[in-house]
């Protein structure tokens, strides 16, 4: 008996130290998942010149180390102000990805109406594209190099219904303002050919 008071005694130490450790890493994990903040997220894609409604946004509960002063938390007021660039869903709005719209370029959604064949394979709504002036050669007229009329220009819509018939597609750019005259003079005579711009 004397044996097993004596094993029970200097077991009895060992068991509650290793439940207190149990407790103490439990508690320190805890604590270190939770670090962090809520950072705004974006829940819709849009395109430069858009101007952010809470829609656009959620949260997400994030730990972004030393570079959390480079991204907008829930503290910061984001609704209303104007996209920079392009954003798709899931990604960190960054303190550079808005700006007031008081400093934004004032933006334009331009419809346009291109043949099929002179639209790129694979443009989706969000893409970069840009734009060219291509002047077909008649009648023995001399031959004109094709024009970049705008580059990475995004893409805000795409209307391709027609496109199985061999007809026109419809697709509308987000340009700024004071590039729709140049670019709606493009379509007076040659055609428009959109190129993705990143592959």
């Amino acid at each position: 008996m004397k044996n097993k008071k004596s094993s029970f005694s200097t077991r009895l130490p060992l068991a509650i130290t290793l439940i207190v450790a149990a407790f103490m890493s439990a508690f320190f994990i805890s604590t270190y998942s939770n670090k962090g903040s809520n950072y705004w997220v974006v829940a819709n894609s849009f395109a430069p010149g858009h101007q952010i409604t809470q829609s656009d946004l959620a949260a997400s509960h994030l730990n972004l180390g030393d570079s959390s002063e480079n991204y907008l938390n829930i503290a910061d007021q984001v609704i209303g102000l104007v996209a920079t660039r392009n954003m798709s869903v899931g990604e960190i709005v960054s303190t550079t990805d808005v700006t007031s719209t008081s400093n934004a370029m004032s933006t334009s959604a331009v419809p346009l109406s291109l043949r099929s064949a002179d639209l790129a394979s694979g443009v989706h709504v969000g893409d970069s594209v840009d734009i060219y002036w291509v002047l077909d050669s008649r009648n023995g007229e001399g031959v004109m190099d094709p024009i970049m009329i705008l580059g990475g220009v995004s893409l805000i819509g795409l209307d391709d219904s027609k496109n199985a018939l061999g007809g026109d597609v419809g697709i509308t750019v987000a340009i700024e303002e004071t590039q729709v005259l140049r670019l709606l003079s493009a379509t007076t005579q040659g055609r428009l050919v959109v190129v993705r711009a990143y592959v």
